[in-house]
C-alpha cells in the first residue's frame, strides 16, 4: 500500500469472486503447511456497497469450504455490530461451531459514533454475555483475553480471568 500501515485489517468485498479467491489461497497455504490454518473474524469499519452476502455467511462459507478452523473474535463480532447496527446473536447463530477452536475477548474503545477494536482496558459486561452464548455451542475450547497497549497489572489480569470464568462456567 505505497508505504503505508494501517493498525487494523482493511475491509474486503464479500462477493463470490472474493470468496472464490480467498478460499484458493487458504487451501494453497494449508497445502503447502499439511495443517489447517485458524482464520479470525476481523472487526470492521467500513462495508462495500456491492457486498453480495454479510460477513457471517462469507466466514460460515470459507471455513467449510477452505475446510479450516475459525478463532471467533467475540469482542470483533461486538464491534462489527455496533459499527454496522446488526444483531450480533444473528452474526453467532451463522458461525459453524464445529470448527471453533478459540475464543478470543477485548477491550475495546468506544468514540460514541463508532468502536475501535483497540484491545485496551477491560472486557465489558455486552462481550462478556457474547462469550456466554458463543462458548456455550463450543464449550471447552480455550478463551484468549487480548490486551495489547496499557498492559494491566497482574492483578487486573487474573481479575479478568475469573471473570472470564463467570460467563463460561463449569466449562473453564
Amino acid at each position: 500500500m505505497a508505504g503505508k500501515n494501517t493498525h487494523d485489517l482493511l475491509p474486503m468485498p464479500y462477493t463470490e469472486e472474493a470468496l472464490a479467491h480467498v478460499i484458493a489461497r487458504v487451501r494453497a497455504v494449508q497445502d503447502f503447511l499439511g495443517a489447517p490454518l485458524a482464520l479470525e473474524n476481523p472487526s470492521s469499519y467500513a462495508e462495500f456497497a456491492g457486498d453480495t452476502m454479510s460477513e457471517w455467511e462469507f466466514l460460515a462459507r470459507l471455513a467449510e469450504q477452505a475446510d479450516s478452523a475459525l478463532l471467533l473474535d467475540v469482542n470483533n463480532v461486538f464491534v462489527s455490530s455496533k459499527n454496522h447496527g446488526f444483531d450480533p446473536l444473528t452474526y453467532l447463530n451463522a458461525i459453524p461451531f464445529d470448527r471453533v477452536v478459540q475464543c478470543h475477548v477485548a477491550g475495546h474503545t468506544d468514540h460514541g459514533t463508532h468502536i475501535i477494536d483497540s484491545h485496551i482496558g477491560p472486557v465489558i459486561d455486552s462481550v462478556w454475555k457474547l462469550l456466554a452464548v458463543a462458548h456455550r455451542r463450543c464449550a471447552g475450547v480455550p478463551v484468549l483475553l487480548e490486551w495489547d497497549a496499557e498492559i494491566p497489572s497482574f492483578e487486573e489480569t487474573h481479575a479478568e480471568a475469573l471473570r472470564a470464568r463467570e460467563f463460561i462456567g463449569g466449562a473453564a
